[in-house]
């Protein structure tokens, strides 16, 4: 059983989400109000070259991005935690993704090489607030190519970002 940061022992989540920019995320509270799940239904994406994805459209572009943000109340005071982020992806030769995390002045940047053909992964930041009164959260998807491959594809979508307080 995870003991979690002592730190974290004081600190909720509120009931809902004080701003969401996208629509298609649902917020989910458990029940000790200690950890919290944003979903994208459908997923969150960008992409670039023949791909085919519900809410991504064709488009010749270079680059393509996606951005989502949120403010999470919080209260409690000092917290370190991670955020975390799962998703999936595919890359080509001459196309590669990236997953930008951002929250409350801290931020975290994960790369994806091309060659994956549909990885799942999770990519996760730590957060550390003396003083924490909300999680402003922003997540930023990046699919590219590069000119000297033309027709390469690559996605990289999100299902999911969570926070859970009781984990190490």
């Amino acid at each position: 059983m995870a003991t979690g940061n002592p730190a974290n022992g004081k600190v909720t989540f509120g009931k809902k989400l004080a701003f969401s920019s996208k629509r298609s995320a649902s917020f989910e509270l458990t029940d000790d109000k200690k950890s919290f799940l944003i979903r994208f239904d459908p997923a969150m994406a960008a992409a670039v070259g023949a791909v085919v994805f519900e809410g991504v459209p064709k488009s010749r572009a270079p680059v393509s991005t996606n951005v989502y943000s949120a403010v999470i109340p919080a209260s409690g005071g000092r917290v370190k935690t991670s955020i975390v982020a799962n998703g999936f992806g595919s890359t080509e030769a001459g196309a590669s993704t990236a997953i930008i995390l951002s929250a409350n002045g801290q931020q975290s940047v994960t790369n994806f090489a091309p060659g994956k053909d549909d990885a799942a992964f999770t990519a996760s930041m730590t957060l550390e607030d003396d003083a924490l009164t909300d999680i402003r959260l922003t997540i930023a998807l990046i699919a590219r190519r590069d000119a000297a491959h033309p027709g390469a594809a690559a996605i990289i979508a999100v299902n999911d970002l969570s926070v859970d307080l009781a984990l190490p």
